[in-house]
């Protein structure tokens, strides 16, 4: 029968028992409290860790060039304001008609001294250049008032809300950069 349970052992269907896998190695001992601890130390991987990378800042000389930003008219509004000519808003509330300071594509600004308006408030307007109307029921939330000027965020546009202001930015911007090439025209001087 020995031959026989050695045979049975080689060709039996139960899986063979193969010894874990140690990750890890372990001390055991006691606190002086009574308590068991335990301490692990594991192996370390095949990759070492990377030192710790600084970087020190750019010397602008050495590149030959440098890049600044004028943030002065988008500091506020996160968006660049722009001035259109003949720009103005009407609103119903007040039922007036009030000279627009500048637009951008998140907000606009409006002349208004007073009576002070609150920050938070919440206006309906329209959008008018040169007395027609661009855009209507435009929600704005007034984010200041300050200096004569009321600053108001746009919320909740529609699409064609947006397209309309999109377009009215463009318009300024347009108008802007013709007032530059103006101004230059005007300071030009032939050499002598």
């Amino acid at each position: 029968m020995g031959i026989l349970d050695k045979l049975g052992t080689l060709f039996s269907r139960s899986p063979k028992k193969r010894p874990a896998k140690k990750s890890a190695r372990t001390a055991v001992g006691k606190c002086p409290d009574g308590e068991l601890s335990v301490d692990m130390q594991c192996k370390p991987k095949g990759r070492k860790k990377a030192g710790q990378f600084t970087s020190a800042p750019v010397d602008e000389s050495a590149l030959g060039f440098s890049i600044s930003i004028k943030t002065d008219g988008a500091s506020k509004r996160n968006a660049i304001r722009v001035q259109v000519d003949n720009l103005t808003v009407f609103i119903p509330r007040l039922n007036k008609t009030l000279e627009a300071a500048d637009i951008s594509a998140t907000g606009l600004g409006f002349r208004f001294l007073k009576p002070r308006v609150k920050g938070g408030a919440k206006i309906q307007m329209d959008i008018l250049i040169d007395g027609n109307r661009e855009v209507e029921g435009v929600t704005c939330k007034v984010m200041r008032h300050e200096q004569g000027v009321v600053g108001c965020a746009f919320i909740d546009l529609d699409r064609a809300q947006e397209d309309a202001i999109s377009r009215i930015v463009l318009l300024g911007q347009k108008q802007q950069a013709e007032r530059k090439t103006a101004r230059k025209d005007q300071d030009f001087k032939l050499p002598d």
